[in-house]
């Protein structure tokens, strides 16, 4: 029997890490430009009409439409306060503040202190500079409201410029309470006492955060070593990019960071601020995320854009969360802003190829990994991608041949590799060069012991080749007892019952396998096997005639035909 392509596609295959830039959304001009609607382009017959294309639009991730919905909605019933929280909270996702700005005043006005708008006026007066304004919105948000979670920031760097150091940082005090807010409370602490002139105090702040810079986000490793460039200490900042590029391996944004061009002289209570407002973003996403907080956590990184555009790791982040609620274009469109020369550029441009790949533009997301490469060769990511890409299309000899650049940049031996051995194993496989596949497999599993999609690869393979068959079987049970409810290992044990001559075993595991995973013709064609074997013709036929149409290769096809034609012999 041949090892298919939809026996290869159940399996769970790893994803490299990709961090894209991002830039400011779409503006009004380009949504004309792409055939976006504009004010004159949407006809409604009321407000419940308006209201429920809006939400139509929304639910269809066209925040653009949707928001255009939502005006003509307020032009019949401007006081109407669902509406106007709903239009300023699509307007802050889009970076439209001179939109959202007078529709969150006027939704506070009938609505004090509920939703965003507290935030987002507060935002546009730190814009321009009127503290004094945006500490009286910030003051007046509830601990119990939306914007809780970021609040003890809000309230430090809202009286940032018209307090003194003491009050303002005592403003972290409630997020000390909590363990897994030490690293942002080291943050915002070196930051507020680098913008007091407290430079020592500072230092031992940043200090803490890069003892343990090898384990933090990236987000947290590009602001320690800002504190360090603009404190005289870059061979710090130097220092720790080696540290915790030792363990993460190269990256072209964290190496960005060695600059000291890449930051400012100095942290400006606007530049604080967006970063209070970034790390709200990023809270809300590392916590069961949902719909929901993808929404607010784009608002909350598009205010930190608007009082800090240079900001590329949030323009980064805007594109990437975009993406994720399937706004591919809209992604695009932001990230395809970042210019060549800026941190952040070579992973936009993966994110850009991925975004075209969920599109199905697969010429599209080949183009642009293909010109990175060209430019950044010895970026290994980029060839992983590559690599990726090529053996989902099927392109194994070429797919072999990008994990082969890549694996050639990465450390040897390094643990992070497993992932690029495991997937170059499955494109050698399949461009049947098994003994190399086999290797790689191994070296996968030496890298990462645990991983049950490596073992349920390697033994399902040996079960197909007929190899190895106690090997394959202790493989297989290795991998079923550290995921006995995925389907297709489950498959993989009952196989392996198969082949052994297990038949009775053989069809318990089977038949929770085809629960698990109804859609898939392998395992269909399995259980209608080991029907046939046990006695149970008509129920084999049926699942064999399944199979069919759950689109198997040609040549499994044409076994799954043989088989209703002539049946199988009876071991």
């Amino acid at each position: 029997m041949t090892y298919t392509l939809s026996k290869i596609s159940r399996f769970a295959l790893p994803a490299v890490a990709v961090v894209a830039a991002t830039a400011v959304w779409i503006t009004t001009a380009d949504n004309a430009a792409s055939g976006r609607p504009g004010s004159s382009d949407i006809e409604t017959t009321g407000l419940a009409a308006a209201f429920l294309s809006a939400r139509h639009a929304d639910a269809n991730t066209d925040t653009q439409r949707a928001v255009t919905y939502l005006d003509a909605a307020l032009s019949i019933d401007p006081d109407n306060t669902d509406l106007l929280q709903e239009n300023y909270f699509l307007a802050a996702q889009m970076g439209d503040f001179k939109s959202a700005v007078p529709t969150a005043k006027k939704a506070y006005e009938l609505l004090p202190r509920q939703g965003l708008a507290p935030v987002i006026l507060a935002v546009e007066h730190y814009k321009r500079k009127e503290y004094d304004q945006a500490w009286s919105y910030i003051d007046k948000i509830s601990g119990q409201s939306v914007n809780a979670f970021a609040l003890p920031m809000l309230r430090a760097w809202g009286s940032a410029p018209t307090r003194t150091p003491e009050e303002t940082l005592s403003e972290l005090a409630a997020m000390e309470a909590y363990s897994d807010m030490d690293d942002l409370v080291h943050a915002m602490s070196g930051l507020l006492n680098e913008f007091y002139g407290k430079d020592q105090a500072a230092l031992q702040h940043y200090d803490a955060l890069a003892a343990t810079s090898d384990s933090q986000r990236i987000s947290m490793v590009r602001l320690v070593a800002g504190g360090y460039h603009r404190l005289g200490h870059s061979d710090k900042a130097a220092e720790m990019i080696a540290d915790y590029q030792a363990i993460n391996g190269p990256s072209p944004t964290v190496e960005s960071f060695a600059d000291p061009k890449s930051y400012s002289k100095e942290i400006t209570p606007n530049e604080g601020m967006a970063e209070a407002l970034f790390a709200g973003a990023e809270m809300l996403l590392r916590a069961r995320p949902n719909d929901y907080r993808a929404q607010m956590a784009i608002a909350y990184a598009q205010a930190a854009l608007y009082l800090d555009p240079s900001m590329i790791i949030a323009r980064r982040f805007v594109g990437i969360t975009l993406s994720a609620r399937t706004h591919y274009l809209e992604s695009n469109a932001i990230l395809g802003a970042v210019k060549k020369s800026a941190p952040g550029y070579l992973e936009s441009q993966m994110q850009i190829a991925e975004n075209f790949a969920r599109m199905d533009r697969i010429e599209d997301a080949l183009a642009t990994l293909e010109s990175v490469a060209r430019s950044h060769s010895n970026w290994p990511e980029v060839h992983v991608a590559m690599g990726d890409l090529l053996r989902q299309q099927q392109q194994f000899e070429k797919a072999v041949d990008a994990y082969d650049a890549a694996l050639k940049l990465y450390p040897e031996n390094r643990e992070a590799n497993w992932a690029a051995y495991y997937m170059r194993g499955i494109a050698l496989e399949r461009a049947k060069k098994w003994d190399r596949a086999e290797v790689d497999f191994r070296k996968a599993l030496e890298l990462n012991p645990e991983d049950p999609g490596v073992l349920n690869y390697l033994g399902y393979s040996y079960l197909d080749r007929g190899e190895n068959l106690p090997e394959a079987r202790r493989l297989i049970e290795m991998a079923f007892e550290k995921n006995p409810n995925d389907g297709y290992i489950m498959d993989s044990l009952g196989w392996a019952m198969y082949v052994m001559g297990e038949y009775d075993n053989a069809v318990e595991h089977l038949e929770k396998a085809v629960e698990a995973a109804p859609a898939d013709a392998t395992i269909n064609e399995h259980l209608g096997d080991v029907y046939w074997q046990v006695g149970r013709t008509n129920e084999a036929r049926f699942q064999w005639e399944r199979a069919l149409t759950l689109d198997p290769e040609d040549d499994q096809r044409k076994a799954i035909l043989t088989k209703l034609e002539r049946g199988l012999a009876r071991n």
